[in-house]
């Protein structure tokens, strides 16, 4: 039985005559005493990380055990957010067995801090859920980063094109390139195949989700030979794409 679970507030709200008192007793209903022996939760809080607007909605499992000496029946689920929906079944839960409450995320409309819980009622106990499971992570607004207009796999760049001017005798010559981190997972990146004379690095040397940071090559003159190639390519690993798609270019002015 799939149950869509709505805000509770947006239901209350509809009653003029509801009282803060009542509404925040809704929204946010003070869990059963002890309610952790009848049903016992691997985790009752769970973070998603960090996911675009634009995501397809996705599921988060909350594991249990019945560990009551009675049969359990999960009569019904209320969430303070109307971007979940829960997933649960009709039938008794027998002392020691297993079960999953399957949350769906939606985070078409969420854009920021994600900060979500969902409350748990049994057969004993109607008036007051035996749980509160929370969901937690962070939602990127789409155009967040429409600063950063080119894509190398999960990471957004400000330019692939960098020029140094003439090298001086004994200089470190630098050139940044603004870039964010648009996945999931942290991000740390490096290049192979350089010419010995170009230092690639980043600040930070691991760009986490969500987070900006620059992509920095550097000449070393001491080494850079008089028959240098005045343009060539660096090729970015560290993100999926094709190497024409990680691929920077350089020039060298004479």
């Amino acid at each position: 039985m799939i149950v869509f679970v709505g805000s509770v507030m947006s239901m209350a709200q509809e009653k003029r005559l509801v009282s803060r008192e009542v509404l925040d007793a809704l929204v946010f209903p003070d869990v059963m005493p002890d309610g952790n022996k009848v049903l016992s939760f691997d985790a009752v809080e769970q973070d998603f990380g960090v996911i675009y607007e634009n995501s397809a909605p996705f599921v988060v499992d909350f594991l249990f055990v019945n560990v009551s000496d009675k049969p359990v029946r999960i009569t019904r689920v209320t969430s303070n957010c109307g971007c979940t929906a829960t997933e649960i079944g009709d039938s008794l839960i027998a002392p020691g067995k297993k079960g999953i409450i399957a949350i769906t995320f939606n985070p078409r409309g969420r854009s920021g801090t994600v900060d979500t819980n969902t409350f748990v009622y049994t057969s004993l106990s109607e008036k007051k859920p035996v749980a509160k499971l929370t969901l937690l992570g962070n939602v990127i607004d789409n155009d967040e980063w429409k600063h950063l207009p080119h894509r190398m796999g999960a990471l957004k760049l400000k330019r692939k094109e960098v020029t140094f001017e003439p090298v001086k005798a004994g200089s470190m010559p630098q050139q940044r390139i603004p870039c964010a981190n648009v996945g999931v997972v942290p991000l740390s990146l490096s290049s192979k195949l350089l010419p010995g004379f170009v230092i690639f690095s980043t600040v930070p040397r691991e760009i986490a989700p969500g987070e900006e940071g620059d992509i920095v090559i550097t000449i070393n003159s001491d080494i850079l030979p008089a028959d240098a190639p005045r343009l060539f390519n660096v090729v970015v690993d560290g993100v999926k794409g094709r190497i024409t798609d990680r691929t920077i270019k350089v020039n060298l002015e004479k």
